[in-house]
């Protein structure tokens, strides 16, 4: 989650546009994070002295961890220590903006300070503490604070990202969350909670997107929508609400009841309460959510 978020950051901060970030995040699935990325992060190499080591194996055969130690830039053990570790995934992100000239070395380098510092991911390798770093990225990216009961929009918006990395694939990165009173749906289905907590969520997009949603969802090759689709979307929010009502009662004693899924497609969404837009924006179309919560 913390790559999907990084991605968002991007775009706030306007050095990419969304269809750049699309490309960068399709190369970076194919991808793994190299050496001289792992070091820049690691504070142990400079910028310039990675591109030096990259311009060095243009000239000898020898792989990045061999010059850098030559050089006395790395010891042994610290290039065996950076090839176990690899760092977090966002670094591939980051790589990639490098690999497609978007910038230089020193301008990710500051990206990833920034990003890390607003976030407050430089101890994101103890674990001990990753649950609570997360909860509060995603409390930070959605600014609930004014919504009674935040925490439990919170902890179901967690959730939702991890089911969709899980379920769906890694491959996006959140548009910024946005209230609205009426939305135009496409293909759509909804499902409500109610009981002690009351939440509404919906689930849209247009055609060709929710084939290669429910096409991943169900582990299938459709390349045409049908009535097949619309069941792996509602059988998606249902498997993702279900999940939601098992750990409320299990972590809060909350006892919520789920509603059947229902079709809203093609109709003038207008629902009561706080309702939120929250777009991932997919390497194969954008997938939106739509996120009602009862005060």
């Amino acid at each position: 989650m913390f790559t999907q978020l990084f991605g968002n950051f991007l775009l706030r901060k306007g050095v990419v546009t969304p269809e750049q970030l699309l490309r960068v995040i399709k190369a970076a699935s194919n991808s793994h994070v190299k050496l001289g990325t792992l070091c820049m992060h690691a504070g142990l190499m400079t910028p310039a002295e990675v591109e030096k080591v990259y311009l060095m194996q243009t000239q000898v055969d020898k792989r990045f961890g061999e010059i850098a130690v030559d050089e006395g830039f790395l010891t042994a053990s610290q290039v065996e220590e950076l090839m176990e570790n690899q760092g977090p995934h966002y670094l591939v992100l980051a790589q990639e903006l490098v690999e497609q000239g978007l910038m230089n070395h020193e301008d990710v380098e500051r990206l990833l300070y920034d990003y890390q510092t607003e976030t407050e991911l430089f101890d994101l390798d103890m674990m001990e503490d990753h649950k609570d770093k997360l909860k509060k990225l995603v409390l930070n990216f959605c600014n609930l604070a004014d919504i009674r009961n935040a925490d439990s929009a919170i902890s179901y918006l967690q959730l939702l990202f991890n089911n969709v990395i899980r379920f769906i694939g890694d491959d996006f990165t959140p548009m910024d969350l946005v209230p609205f009173q009426q939305y135009v749906t496409k293909v759509a289905t909804s499902q409500s909670l109610t009981g002690e907590y009351q939440l509404t969520s919906a689930i849209e997009m247009d055609e060709q997107t929710a084939v290669a949603f429910a096409s991943r969802y169900a582990g299938e090759e459709w390349d045409e929508f049908s009535e097949y689709v619309i069941a792996a979307l509602q059988d998606f929010l249902n498997l993702h609400n279900g999940l939601f009502v098992v750990n409320m009662s299990n972590t809060s004693s909350m006892e919520l009841n789920l509603g059947a899924p229902m079709d809203i497609s093609n109709d003038l969404y207008e629902p009561e309460g706080y309702t939120y837009l929250l777009p991932l924006a997919y390497t194969f179309g954008t997938v939106n959510f739509l996120i009602t919560i009862f005060n």
